[in-house]
């Protein structure tokens, strides 16, 4: 190379680094501002029910924290499994979301396929609340705690009914688990939800129900039904009188119904944690947790790493329980 061409090359070469030096630095690319629209908030169930009330005060929070309006929509059907397929094959764009109810744990269990992975097609980002289920007695009990009905249920097996929500419900699972764990055995007289258990209860139909203690409030007033125990770890505080089932006759027994907010599978780490805040937040105002007391429910702080982990180890527990009972829901 000539000396000529060389002392071009390596003047057009310091000029570069000179301009390159003095520009203005290269504006990185931002990810897209987020809400950038409506955020829609999927359920699996019905309008007017607990999980359409709890994504509801949920909703709420977003025009105020996000300057974005969020819509809720139910999509009823397969035991909330529709509402589940739909968010987990959605954009991951944090703009459609999953209110989570306790029962997508035992989906797995109850029906042979599912067109969704339970864990892995979904991005916790809060738990929200959780209740727990209670045992309640009605005018046929002849026994006046949870340790003289299970002390019945161990000296007649198969004899002692109870009602229930359904089968493959969270308060029919609550009651297996119990059986197994406790080592006696009950005769479950399913029901078709809502209030049906309650009223068999009251009527006689039954002796005992394992329900939600929503609605359970008026009968309990009323003289009507009583409350033997709670299934939950610890004492229920809207319950407070009312024992558990761990500190009575299974030791470490701890079943809630739970609420979560989630969204599919990828949703980015910001979006997981503006999610969680404003969940966070919103359970610490007190009209919130009023909200979710008028649905026998009470506030649950969570991180999104908390709530990853509690799902997984959730629907692990009850595709267990669930095989090991042989259960299966009719149809």
């Amino acid at each position: 190379m000539n000396r000529r061409r060389f002392h071009h090359r390596v003047l057009a070469g310091a000029a570069s680094a000179a301009a390159a030096a003095f520009a203005p630095p290269l504006v990185r690319a931002q990810a897209p501002a987020w809400p950038s629209k409506t955020v829609r908030i999927v359920h699996g169930f019905t309008a007017g029910g607990p999980v359409d009330a709890l994504a509801r005060l949920v909703a709420q929070q977003f025009t105020e924290r996000f300057g974005q309006q969020a819509i809720v929509e139910g999509k009823p059907g397969a035991g909330g499994t529709l509402g589940a397929q739909f968010v987990a094959r959605s954009e991951p764009d944090g703009h459609t979301l999953f209110l989570m109810a306790s029962g997508h744990s035992a989906a797995p269990g109850l029906y042979k396929s599912l067109p969704f992975d339970p864990v892995g097609d979904f991005t916790m980002t809060a738990m929200v609340a959780r209740s727990p289920f209670a045992i309640i007695a009605g005018p046929a009990a002849a026994f006046a705690t949870v340790q003289e009905m299970v002390a019945k249920a161990k000296a007649e097996p198969g004899k002692v009914d109870y009602g229930s929500g359904g089968i493959g419900s969270g308060m029919h699972l609550a009651a297996v688990l119990m059986q197994s764990r406790g080592g006696f055995e009950l005769n479950h007289v399913p029901y078709k939800g809502g209030s049906a258990p309650a009223l068999a209860a009251i009527a006689g139909e039954v002796p005992i129900i394992y329900t939600s203690m929503a609605g359970m409030a008026q009968h309990l007033q009323a003289g009507k039904l009583r409350a033997l125990a709670v299934t939950s770890k610890q004492r229920f505080a809207l319950a407070p009188s009312v024992p558990t089932v761990a500190e009575t006759v299974v030791p470490e027994f701890d079943v809630s119904a739970w609420y979560a907010l989630a969204g599919p599978k990828g949703l980015p780490a910001p979006v997981v944690a503006r999610l969680n805040e404003m969940v966070q937040s919103t359970l610490a105002r007190p009209e919130i947790a009023d909200g979710l007391r008028a649905q026998a429910a009470i506030p649950w702080p969570a991180s999104a790493a908390e709530a990853q982990a509690f799902l997984a180890a959730d629907v692990a527990r009850w595709t267990k329980v669930i095989a090991e009972a042989k259960i299966v829901v009719p149809g």
